[in-house]
């Protein structure tokens, strides 16, 4: 992390701005690409393909040294999934993060991808709706000089009132120079949520992480990437990249169709 805040100039926004339109056009083409019998390499290998197509750097390969351009995470495996040859079966849960570099200007966006399963579990179809429903909703918390704890507070109240739970050591986080930069955008009122304002030209990943009952995660001994579900029970996430304004936000990636 940055041990600063970096307030983005007018300039700064508009290169970010350009890279969206990619991030937003390869999110749909895995979205439509993630079916049952399709292996995570093989998706891994889309994205690839769409970025050297595009003339696009990636954001997330060789970050802190994370071996591909996605995380694809499957079932209880929460966030930062390395791909592999997991052939995605019907009743199966992928989330897909994603980040683009176009032009050194970054964008970071994550999507949650039921594999033709609300018939399968209709409470997992209910948490990844109410996750998606909590983001678009408490992003209007967002103006210039609000405590980002208004944020927090509202989105962790409302998946705790739904009976859900925040996975509360992952947070969004500044975005735009590099991949990960601060303020961290904690997804419960954490008490660093009160100390730090919303600011004009700020720009911001939003995304609430949520799993049925676990509020930590683990990792098992093949991989300290990829993080599981505590309670081995299942997540739902969805992130955008957004921009702080003087009267409010403006949503510079992400897809917020429902998808489902």
């Amino acid at each position: 992390m940055n041990d600063e805040i970096i307030i983005k100039t007018p300039k700064q926004i508009e290169n970010i701005r350009k890279s969206w339109k990619y991030l937003n056009e390869l999110l749909m083409k895995l979205y439509h690409s993630a079916k049952a019998g399709i292996s995570l390499v093989q998706l891994e290998e889309i994205a690839e393909d769409y970025m050297k197509k595009n003339n696009i750097k990636w954001a997330f390969k060789w970050y802190q040294w994370f071996p591909a351009n996605l995380c694809l995470s499957v079932n209880d495996c929460v966030v930062h999934g390395i791909p592999d040859n997991y052939v995605l079966k019907n009743g199966d849960l992928l989330k897909i993060d994603c980040g683009v570099n176009f032009q050194w200007w970054i964008t970071d966006s994550a999507i949650t991808v039921p594999i033709w399963w609300e018939a399968h579990n209709p409470l997992w179809f209910k948490l990844t709706k109410e996750t998606k429903f909590a983001l678009d909703q408490w992003i209007k918390k967002i103006a210039h000089w609000k405590k980002i704890f208004e944020y927090s507070h509202e989105v962790y109240h409302h998946m705790k009132n739904k009976w859900f739970s925040i996975i509360e050591k992952l947070t969004g986080h500044g975005v735009g120079v590099k991949v990960h930069e601060k303020p961290h955008i904690h997804n419960y009122p954490h008490k660093d949520t009160k100390k730090i304002n919303f600011q004009s030209w700020m720009v911001l990943a939003f995304e609430p992480i949520t799993a049925i009952s676990s509020n930590d995660f683990v990792t098992r001994k093949w991989s300290d990437w990829n993080l599981y579900c505590k309670n081995g029970d299942l997540w739902a996430h969805r992130e955008y990249t957004i921009l702080v304004t003087e009267d409010g936000y403006e949503i510079l990636s992400g897809i917020t169709e429902d998808l489902f």
